[in-house]
């Protein structure tokens, strides 16, 4: 099984190298993709991020951790993988930030997102050069449970200024990115609190601006309705255009 890493053009972790081209409340359920992010990409088709065998997986637990994506319509056997594998390796490391305490220690901040869940964001990690790296993730996602708050996903999120164009093809179109156009964050660069909102191509007040405008991919390690990769526990988010917001209630379950 690999670790799925990204890092600028080419990073090896171990024996994994990874080969990529320039990338609040119940679930929002909305409709099935309706094209791959791959296909807006002009003349060449988006580069599959690769994997070569690095964290060992027995094979008693791949066939019981409930982590099973094949046969989803539209995805190749190889994208099932990688999305198989980046799941896995989110719930493993994601494991060292099970609170905020940890995150905090860490350099992530929150935003001040308190709805139904809170996101911790590492601002430094953004343009770090590490992409879909579960080690690094540029932000955590906690929700209060029993009365305490836990890691309950990661939001990887790729450089400022990219676009859709820019998106890794992990598990195609089970792996839905998106942004948020419409929230103005405050300007400090170790915590950027969310301010207001604005219109998707409003503009925001001086001192705060658009942090969360580039795309970012949720992956969540506890059953969500619409699935690990639902792009976000509430319905203010933007995907790409000609998408629609998926959500995969086959796999409400997993992992």
């Amino acid at each position: 099984m690999g670790r799925l890493v990204v890092q600028a053009v080419m990073v090896k972790r171990g024996l994994v190298v990874c080969a990529l081209a320039g990338a609040v409340a119940l679930a929002a359920c909305g409709g099935s993709t309706t094209r791959t992010l791959a296909a807006e990409r002009p003349a060449t088709a988006a580069p599959a991020v690769s994997t070569t065998t690095a964290r060992a997986v027995a094979p008693s637990n791949v066939a019981t951790d409930g982590i099973d994506l094949s046969g989803t319509p539209g995805v190749t056997p190889a994208e099932a993988h990688r999305a198989e594998e980046l799941i896995r390796d989110t719930i493993a490391d994601l494991r060292r930030y099970a609170s905020p305490t940890a995150a905090y220690a860490a350099g992530y901040r929150s935003i001040g997102d308190h709805v139904s869940v809170e996101h911790y964001v590492n601002w430094s990690y953004i343009d770090d050069g590490h992409i879909l790296d579960p080690l690094r993730p540029e932000s955590i996602v906690y929700q209060s449970r029993g009365g305490t708050l836990r890691a309950v996903a990661a939001m990887y999120q790729l450089p400022f200024g990219s676009t859709f164009r820019d998106v890794p093809d992990v598990g195609g179109p089970l792996t839905q990115w998106h942004l948020h156009a419409n929230l103005c964050l405050t300007d400090n660069p170790q915590q950027r609190v969310l301010s207001s909102f604005t219109a998707i191509s409003g503009s925001c007040p001086r001192g705060t601006s658009k942090a969360s405008n580039t795309p970012m991919l949720h992956v969540w390690i506890v059953p969500t309705p619409c699935g690990p990769f639902a792009a976000l526990e509430g319905g203010t988010g933007q995907v790409a255009a000609g998408q629609t917001r998926r959500c995969d209630t086959r796999y409400a379950s997993v992992p």
